[in-house]
This record gives C-alpha cells, sequence and structure tokens, in this order.
C-alpha cells in the first residue's frame, strides 16, 4: 500500500501539491516548502488499532512490531484497519488527558506522518472527506471570501472584563477584546517553529466547541522552547481579522505572547 507522506505544522485540513505543502492552523493556513521539511527522522511503522478524538488530536492505538503504542496527532483522515507512519521526536511520560479522562504511560506526539495514499492524485481535505460545495468543511477556518454567519458575530452572552478569559471567551468576545492584553491558562497543543518569522503555539483549555473551532487559540512569538503538553499561562495581544496574505487568515489570534509554564 503506498502511503500518503506530509509534515503536520498544525491543525488540519491540508492540500498537497507537487510544489509544497498547505495545512490549516485551525483558522488559518501554513505553507511549508519540502526543503524545509526535515527528512532524516525516523519513521515508524504499525497498523491502527483504536482511534480516539480529543480537542483537535487523534489519539491512535498502533500496534508497532508486536507491542501497542500510543500517538497523538493532528486531525487527519485515518481509519481503524490503516497502516501509517510517524515519527517519535516528541514523547510524554505519564500524560493526563482532561478531554479523554485517560492518563497515558508513554505517548507520542507525532508531526510527520504518513497516511495511507487513497488515490492515483493528491486531493484536498473536502475530497477526502466527500463534502460537497455547498456543504461547509467545519475544519476549513476562516478563509478569505467566506461571510461570517449571525452566530459568528453575535456573542451567546454579554461581553464581561475579566482578569483571565477561556479559550471559548476570546473566540467569542474578540471584537469587545481588540487590541487589549488577554491572558489564558491553558495545554499546549502544538508548536510550530520558525514560521514566518515567529512561533505559532496552539493552546486549549477544555473550554470551547471543537466542530466552530473555538476550542483551540494560536499565541505566536517570536521564540519560544514550549513543546506539546506544556500547560501554561499565555498572555498577549489580541488581534482580529488579521490577514497574513498568502492565505493565513484569522479570526482571532494573539501576538506578541509571552508564556509562563506552569
Amino acid at each position: 500500500m503506498k502511503l500518503l507522506s506530509f509534515t503536520l505544522l498544525a491543525l488540519l485540513p491540508f492540500t498537497l501539491t507537487a510544489q509544497d505543502t498547505t495545512i490549516d492552523m485551525h483558522g488559518g493556513k501554513e505553507h511549508k516548502m519540502p526543503s524545509a521539511i526535515p527528512t532524516q527522522t525516523p519513521i515508524f511503522y504499525g497498523k491502527v488499532l483504536e482511534i480516539k478524538p480529543a480537542m483537535g488530536y487523534k489519539y491512535l492505538k498502533i500496534q508497532e512490531e508486536g507491542k501497542e503504542t500510543w500517538v497523538a496527532i493532528a486531525n487527519a483522515p485515518v481509519n481503524v484497519g490503516d497502516k501509517i507512519g510517524f515519527d517519535k521526536r516528541t514523547m510524554m511520560k505519564n500524560f493526563k488527558s482532561k478531554t479523554l479522562n485517560q492518563a497515558f504511560k508513554e505517548i507520542y506526539f507525532a508531526s510527520d506522518i504518513y497516511l495511507p495514499q487513497k488515490s492515483k492524485g493528491p486531493k484536498s481535505m473536502k475530497e477526502m472527506l466527500g463534502l460537497g460545495t455547498t456543504v461547509k468543511d467545519p475544519h476549513a477556518g476562516m478563509g478569505r471570501g467566506m461571510q461570517p454567519t449571525p452566530e459568528d458575530e453575535t456573542p451567546a452572552k454579554p461581553f464581561v472584563k475579566k482578569e483571565r478569559y477561556t479559550v471559548e471567551e476570546i473566540h467569542m468576545w474578540r471584537k469587545d477584546l481588540k487590541d487589549q492584553m488577554i491572558t489564558v491558562e491553558g495545554n499546549v497543543f502544538k508548536v510550530s517553529h520558525g514560521i514566518m518569522k515567529r512561533d505559532w503555539v496552539h493552546i486549549g483549555d477544555g473550554s470551547g466547541d471543537e466542530k466552530k473551532l473555538t476550542d483551540d487559540l494560536v499565541f505566536t512569538a517570536p521564540t519560544t522552547s514550549l513543546k506539546a503538553g506544556d500547560k501554561v499561562k499565555a498572555t498577549g495581544k489580541v488581534i482580529v481579522d488579521r490577514d497574513f496574505g498568502y492565505g493565513y487568515f484569522y479570526k482571532v489570534i494573539i501576538e506578541n505572547a509571552h508564556f509562563e509554564v506552569e
């Protein structure tokens, strides 16, 4: 079985082309040229035995050379029974998932993933999921040309000034918080280093709705030493409708952030 290779810098969906890799950063997109993708990282292979979705990730129980291994990846079209490849650069010991209410003695947070190639040519995530043009892809985010729906523009509850906000509240009250400094406490889902001269840190705190993309908030900083699984207090400036160009568009993003690991 041929495997389709890609590097997960953040949450999907993605579109593969012959020239570059496009990856949705849970509301924005990253373009990473193949020359910048590590090629020397060892890749391990196994069969998917079980899948547990949680907060923008999929926790996979994989049968690898006669033993069972847990691997966490960003959302991707993986099915039980698929043979996949993954890297082991980031391993967490005694990791507790509050969403799953499950502890893992060892779990790998993989960045380089190889999935079964189920078609002769590359397809977009919409095509891979069988979504038509009249169906909104829940992971497409807010791209150019898309208009906000009424529920996007009407907060579920009135704005309240707080010392600390939840991830969901930042999304909900983004217009009220525009250009203000805010603080959020949560867990690091994913860190993407050195993209457009900054690091991109995905943080969640258990609030929000994955289908509405309000369970994950992106912070940017010139550089960080954070890793997936870190519990942090993050502070930064709320930027609304941030368009970096080249498809990098965010309804809300936190810039010039600094972090305290707890």
